[in-house]
């Protein structure tokens, strides 16, 4: 190689160490210049906001993420997310297995972009998305699940979803990276085939034993209505016989001698009788 030659690749190396480079991070986006040589290599200690960024391509690289919301959701659906299987399945206090489909949302905090490049050396969202973010979702599911029961999970599971968030964000914080309101379960967990089965038998038996309380209480009310009525019937003719027998006293002591003589009177047409034996008539003609 001549020295001509040798001299000539100098000027184009050194060209390109003069030489620069720059690249613009828009609105919504954050981004850190990482040194790549020299003393200072390593992540830069601000991380860039947006804006026009200047530096050596050869030296330096400059890595951009997205700074809102962030959402995934993990199914069996093939046709939602991933043209794949991404359920997530845990195992209960019962030894059941379940599985869920899980929906989150979450954001990037940039001033720890720094510790979230050191951890991952990547700016590709979708890889830490489905890869990181989904195992730590569902070691923490099952670290939860192994404290609660199937009626637990299958009904009211606020306090067990909000204990699989909480550790989640635990892990999370440190690498900037900050949980939303959206998440939950998406439809109903899907314990095993017998298991629902045995659910919706024990759902039937509550709901037939239900409906033979209310024939009972049904049963009872009418009986009780019965009786009212049967009562209330009672008491009337109690309360008829009561005044017909008050009635009866009363005309009884109202009857005299002279009341029956008179009412007599009153009943007789004048004439005595054609024919009478050696019976007194009970008329008395006498004063």
């Amino acid at each position: 190689m001549t020295k001509r030659t040798i001299g000539s690749m100098a000027l184009v190396f050194a060209a390109a160490l003069l030489g620069g480079g720059c690249t613009r991070i828009g609105p919504g986006y954050g981004g850190i210049k990482v040194s790549m040589a020299g003393s200072a290599r390593g992540v830069e200690d601000a991380p860039v906001t947006t804006g026009w960024v200047f530096y050596n391509p050869l030296l330096s690289s400059v890595y951009e993420w997205p700074l809102f919301v962030q959402q995934v959701v993990w199914s069996h659906n093939v046709n939602e997310g991933n043209p794949v299987n991404e359920e997530i399945t845990f195992t209960n206090a019962d030894q059941m297995q379940i599985a869920v489909d899980v929906s989150l949302a979450y954001r990037l905090e940039l001033s720890k972009l720094p510790q979230f490049f050191v951890m991952f050396r990547t700016d590709n969202m979708k890889q830490f998305t489905d890869g990181y973010l989904r195992s730590l979702t569902r070691d923490k599911f099952n670290e939860a699940a192994g404290k609660y029961h199937i009626e637990e999970i299958m009904g009211d599971n606020g306090p067990f979803l909000a204990e699989v968030k909480t550790a989640l964000q635990r892990d999370l914080t440190p690498i900037g990276v900050q949980l939303q309101s959206q998440f939950g379960i998406v439809g109903a967990p899907r314990p095993p085939p017998s298991v629902i089965e045995a659910i919706n038998m024990k759902l039937q038996a509550v709901q037939i034993a239900q409906q033979k309380q209310n024939e009972v209480v049904q049963m009872e009310a009418e009986a009780k209505k019965a009786v009212a009525q049967a009562n209330g019937q009672a008491q009337a003719i109690l309360a008829v016989a009561t005044a017909q027998a008050e009635a009866n006293r009363k005309l009884a002591e109202s009857l005299t001698a002279n009341l029956v003589a008179y009412k007599q009177l009153e009943k007789w047409d004048g004439k005595l009788p054609q024919v009478s034996g050696g019976a007194t008539p009970f008329i008395n003609l006498q004063r």
